[in-house]
């Protein structure tokens, strides 16, 4: 029982065209879950906070895709106010990622780590003589024996993921690589002054190669940032698609860091069709706090995801769109007041932005600039305020933080 698993297929995209957009997710007795979580706190979640490099954002307390996402943001505009001409941004996938994870190779990286050997020894068990079944609608096939990979959909499986990923590194150390889970995204800037060499991943420690685990080559592009000027682009990469645009986390980037309307598109698109079960919810009598509830636990997620991200955007052309959705849904008397987005995003900001500043420990206090070395009138935080030449990097989550929270 401790073992098995229900292997459930929970689609990755609304509209279905093939078996690959099924993401397969373990569902293991309950117990067996609340164990894990309770092995994870109490033995491993401090050894992972330290042993697991910064450029992880995955399972580790403090960290979320957004954060992941404002990294990326803030390098590739920091890079671009700089020397560079463009910023090339590689997506990567790999194949099956939790299902191809070899066991030999995980247990190695685990004896290396500082964490009670009673407790790897129970994490290496974990992984041996596994069993799962798929289930759909009811039906049940018979139990397969499992040799390798993690069990996505348990505790521990991102976690043992995480580790086992940790040794993927950039040959340069001036490109950077931001890492959720078996999401990755390689950025390297195309410098003014040099030629700047093809981006490389190589992994280290003692020899052991992560090229077991092999890349999709069919999901994973290559986008150009750059500035909203005639730029000479660099030749593909062979093999690698190019796009003008990437879904990353599930915010979609375009390749003028200024341009969000493959974004707010797709936004607005979901957050109308729930827009259909408020309208059936009161069409039945839902009464207005009913539906203020469901409102605010159907769409408001979607509208809200990623704010911090692209609160910079224009307004008049964005960011109204989503007051003219909001006021809309008012006057149909789906919720009972107006909702103002600009108000939303401000206190989001001051939510994330007192977690960067009072935890030292947070991964985006390197995005910070110097403190101050002398004493001023009383301010929100004690950093200097950078000079930044255009808008869009003026208008990015830290710089903004630091000019509106000063």
């Amino acid at each position: 029982m401790w073992k098995h698993a229900n292997v459930l297929s929970v689609p990755k995209e609304s509209i279905l065209n093939s078996l690959n957009q099924l993401r397969p997710i373990s569902l293991t007795d309950i117990i067996m879950r609340l164990f894990e979580r309770s092995v994870f706190k109490t033995e491993i979640a401090h050894v992972t906070r330290h042993a697991i490099d910064s450029d992880q954002f995955a399972s580790k307390e403090g960290h979320n895709s957004i954060m992941a996402l404002i990294k990326c943001q803030h390098t590739w505009l920091r890079w671009l106010e700089g020397d560079a001409k463009y910023v090339r941004v590689l997506s990567f996938d790999f194949r099956k990622a939790f299902d191809s994870v070899p066991h030999d190779i995980l247990c190695e990286k685990l004896k290396k780590l500082p964490i009670n050997p009673y407790v790897i020894n129970w994490l290496i068990s974990f992984l041996e003589d596994r069993k799962q079944r798929v289930v759909v609608d009811g039906i049940e096939t018979e139990y397969l024996n499992i040799n390798r990979g993690v069990p996505q959909g348990t505790v521990l499986g991102p976690v043992l993921f995480s580790i086992m990923v940790n040794d993927i590194k950039t040959v340069n150390p001036i490109n950077q690589l931001v890492k959720f889970a078996d999401d990755m995204t390689l950025e390297v800037p195309g410098m003014k002054t040099e030629i700047h060499p093809k981006p490389k991943w190589t992994v280290y420690k003692h020899g052991l190669k992560i090229t077991r685990m092999s890349l999709n080559m069919e999901k994973t592009y290559e986008m150009i940032v750059r500035r909203n000027i005639p730029t000479l682009l660099p030749d593909p990469f062979p093999f690698i698609k190019r796009r003008t645009w990437l879904k990353i986390l599930g915010i979609t980037l375009q390749d003028l860091p200024s341009k969000w309307d493959l974004h707010f598109d797709e936004m607005l698109k979901k957050a109308s069709a729930r827009m259909y079960i408020m309208r059936v919810c009161k069409y039945y009598g839902f009464q207005i706090k009913q539906l203020d509830m469901l409102f605010n636990t159907l769409i408001m997620p979607i509208i809200t995801y990623g704010i911090e991200l692209w609160e910079g955007a224009y307004f008049n052309k964005y960011i109204s769109q989503i007051d003219k959705f909001i006021n809309r849904a008012h006057r149909n008397g789906y919720i009972s007041e107006k909702l103002n987005i600009k108000e939303i995003s401000i206190k989001r900001d001051k939510k994330l932005w007192d977690k960067v500043i009072h935890n030292k420990d947070n991964v985006l206090q390197e995005l910070l600039p110097d403190k101050l070395n002398r004493h001023l009138r009383p301010r929100g935080h004690e950093f200097e305020l950078p000079l930044v030449r255009t808008e869009r990097f003026k208008s990015s989550f830290v710089n903004r933080c630091l000019f509106n929270f000063v």
